[in-house]
């Protein structure tokens, strides 16, 4: 069924002018893949299934190849345009887009970027994949699909060796590699950055798991961090482990490579929000973005007095109520953060570090101001982890249902492009996604609370 359903988006093609039967063949897909995970988490481990979940996993990725170019997005025109200046020596941070001074580089795909009228937001690591993926196939947005693919295929290796070092039965893998955000987001909509960031921080958790080296986990670690900077906040779990040798590494590796983007383009650190710089277009994205998030919407609409289904506007109520929204979603990250690194000390094994892990990234994702679908695949690969191994209670299994529900309610925020010449956000979609999540989790904690217990 989950398969027929991505044929579906196949035959569809153009998503984003087909939201809602995009969105009626998604549900149906999810509804396949919940009973999937049912049967997952009740199946022995055995090689035939685990060969089955494996074939159709990449059956399912391949299907979504076919409506190329993504339609959900259109970020990976920034990728291409990004590659494109690395392979000719340019650098990305320097100039927007639209800058007279990039007209020798030209070409029919850069007025299909977003956001034309800053530099690119994307941190080293990133350029590089840029960089590698143009130089194989230039111009080719089926060739960043298929890099993403690759990288969550890779992702999907280390869940299962990871599950079967670990004692739990390889089979519920399937809870990654069947999720349906999953395969759209990277398969279809070519989110190579997130593809690489997830994989990297799997790879960092793998290295430490396996005790192949602290030293490399460092490296892994600091290069998903040159990704989009969110796996920073592994950094509460993994430093107690490290111990002071890798922790530096990690930090000069970070600044080195920041230094080294920065000369000739400059930080972006302050003066005008025009983009320019290392971090220039990410600052933007600090100051203005404010996309379908949760918590922060609501706290920035209680604070601010200005009730509104979308971002409140900056230029009404001022800067001012605005960043005291930001400062406080800030400080509870902080918090969690803190009690990430105190619990830390009591984690004596390594499926109790895959869970703390998941931690302080669903923190995030419950309190930053912006949340596109595809940000959800971050914590995805830590769920097959959340379950019971031997001799612990089912109950646990209680755990994955506020992600797997968010997973499939995210998607109803692409409502927002029904109609595409007036982008609104709707808060019906917002409530349909993050109220019966608070309530599950809520739920789940409640009456999972506590260490873990193994049955005698």
């Amino acid at each position: 069924m989950i398969g027929l359903c991505f044929v579906g988006l196949a035959i569809l093609h153009n998503l984003l002018q087909n939201i809602i039967p995009f969105l009626i063949l998604y549900c149906v897909a999810y509804l396949a893949y919940s009973i999937a995970v049912w049967w997952a988490l009740r199946k022995p481990n055995g090689r035939r299934e685990l060969a089955l979940i494996i074939g159709l996993a990449i059956l399912f990725r391949v299907t979504l190849l076919f409506p190329s170019p993504p339609t959900l997005s259109d970020d990976v025109y920034r990728f291409i345009w990004d590659g494109r200046l690395m392979n000719a020596v340019v650098n990305p941070y320097a100039h927007p887009v639209n800058s007279p001074l990039l007209d020798p580089y030209d070409s029919p795909l850069r007025d299909l970027v977003n956001h034309d009228w800053m530099a690119s937001p994307y941190l080293p690591t990133a350029q590089l994949l840029f960089a590698v993926v143009y130089r194989l196939v230039p111009d080719s947005p089926l060739a960043f699909q298929v890099a993403a693919v690759l990288l969550d295929l890779l992702t999907s290796w280390l869940v299962i060796d990871l599950l079967q070092r670990l004692g739990l039965p390889r089979t519920r893998a399937l809870i990654y590699l069947w999720n349906p955000l999953v395969a759209v987001e990277s398969a279809h909509g070519a989110h190579v950055v997130d593809a690489l960031m997830v994989c990297l921080m799997m790879a960092t958790l793998w290295l430490l798991i396996t005790k192949r080296s602290r030293v490399l986990s460092a490296v892994v670690l600091a290069a998903a961090t040159l990704t989009k900077g969110l796996p920073a906040l592994l950094l509460p779990v993994v430093v107690r482990r490290w111990k002071l040798g890798p922790t530096i590494l990690y930090g000069s590796l970070v600044v080195a490579a920041c230094a080294l983007f920065a000369f000739g383009a400059g930080w972006g650190l302050t003066g005008p929000l025009d983009g320019e710089g290392l971090f220039g277009a990410l600052r933007i994205y600090g100051s203005l973005w404010n996309y379908n998030g949760g918590i922060y919407h609501w706290i920035e609409v209680l604070v601010t007095g200005y009730p509104t289904p979308g971002a409140v506007p900056q230029d009404v109520v001022g800067p001012a109520p605005i960043l005291a929204a930001k400062l406080i979603v800030s400080a509870a990250l902080l918090v969690v953060l803190g009690v990430v690194w105190y619990k830390g000390r009591q984690v004596a094994d390594n499926l109790s570090l895959l869970r703390l892990a998941m931690v302080p990234l669903a923190a995030y994702l419950l309190l930053t101001t912006t949340v596109h679908p595809w940000y959800v695949t971050l914590v995805i690969p830590l769920l097959p982890f959340l379950t019971p191994r031997a001799g612990e209670e089912a109950k646990l299994n209680r755990r994955l249902l506020p992600w797997l529900y968010f997973a499939l309610a995210v998607a109803f925020s692409y409502l927002t492009y029904l109609d595409v010449e007036n982008l609104r956000e709707y808060d019906s979609a917002r409530l349909l996604e993050y109220v019966p999540l608070y309530l599950l989790l809520i739920w789940s904690i409640w009456t999972t609370r506590g260490t873990p217990k193994r049955l005698r």
